[in-house]
């Protein structure tokens, strides 16, 4: 199945512009805010017993071909450091409608972003980052300022007020590793999609491909319990953007395309104090090829 815009080869629509994907992810903040997870004790409990479930039961399967279905992954560039070969098909069909391109114009598809949430995934840490803390207190968010009362609150070690503003200073707020939220995620867009469209994700038209992300955005789509919906589409697209703009070293934004998007250099020696001025036009160099470069001079 062809997961680019149904058009794209259509001599009569205009070719899509690279700025028009850059206003989309610029532009997708604005709908989706970064999502933080709340949680009681009760319900940091079920989802934690939920998603250690979900998580085995949904081991990839020994062959590395299976549940291939009628993704276009081939099976030599296909990541299976975490993900099964079905589960990597639906994951690139997702960030390639959030970040759509083709052969001429590359997206997250031709970028490999998919290569990059695996890698990230497939670690020793459970797909986090840095090494956080994954236990309660949770904080649950509030458009109020705190009361001072609320410091002695006898559930202060369940849950911690926190303004809304603030969030971000917490970092990562879930009782889910990011590994069980796209195992049970990527589950529940698939049971999203056959209950609207009677077919996996993969397979449904862009248009139909859409919606489902759209519903996913603005928290609609239903039966996604942990991680939400607009949970889960956050976490795609700030992986999409990860995956599309961080060095290639790091699986993703294959032959520079992020880099070339948005004309970054990448990893250069120096600059000159003209290039520093006025900017330079130096090819974009990864950080492997910089260093082989200069083993090799």
């Amino acid at each position: 199945m062809n997961q680019h815009d149904d058009h794209e080869h259509d001599a009569s629509v205009p070719k899509r512009s690279p700025i028009s994907r850059r206003l989309f992810l610029k532009g997708s903040s604005a709908a989706v805010a970064p999502s933080a997870a709340a949680a009681t004790a009760a319900t940091a409990a079920t989802m934690g017993i939920a998603g250690s479930a979900a998580a085995q039961d949904a081991t990839p399967a020994a062959s590395p071909m299976a549940g291939m279905g009628s993704s276009n992954l081939a099976a030599g560039d296909t990541p299976v450091a975490f993900f099964s070969m079905s589960e990597a098909a639906t994951v690139d069909a997702l960030v390639s409608r959030i970040m759509p391109g083709s052969a001429d114009d590359p997206g997250a598809h031709e970028a490999r972003v998919v290569d990059y949430i695996d890698r990230q995934l497939g670690g020793a840490n459970l797909g986090f980052d840095l090494k956080t803390y994954t236990q309660g207190p949770f904080l649950v968010t509030s458009d109020q300022t705190t009361p001072v009362e609320q410091s002695s609150a006898r559930d202060i070690y369940v849950s911690i007020p926190v303004d809304t503003n603030l969030v971000s200073r917490y970092g990562f707020q879930s009782t889910m590793t990011p590994q069980q939220m796209y195992r049970r995620g990527i589950g529940f867009v698939d049971a999203y999609a056959q209950s609207k469209f009677q077919k996996n994700f993969v397979d449904l038209s862009t248009d139909q491909q859409d919606q489902i992300l759209t519903d996913m955005a603005g928290d609609k789509a239903e039966g996604f319990n942990g991680p939400s919906g607009k949970g889960f589409f956050t976490q795609l697209r700030n992986d999409t953007i990860e995956g599309m703009f961080s060095d290639p070293m790091y699986g993703g934004n294959q032959n520079y395309a992020g880099w070339n998007l948005i004309g970054y250099p990448g990893a250069q020696s120096y600059y000159s104090a003209d290039e520093l001025k006025k900017g330079t036009d130096k090819k974009p160099r990864s950080l492997m090829q910089m260093m082989a470069d200069e083993a090799s001079s």
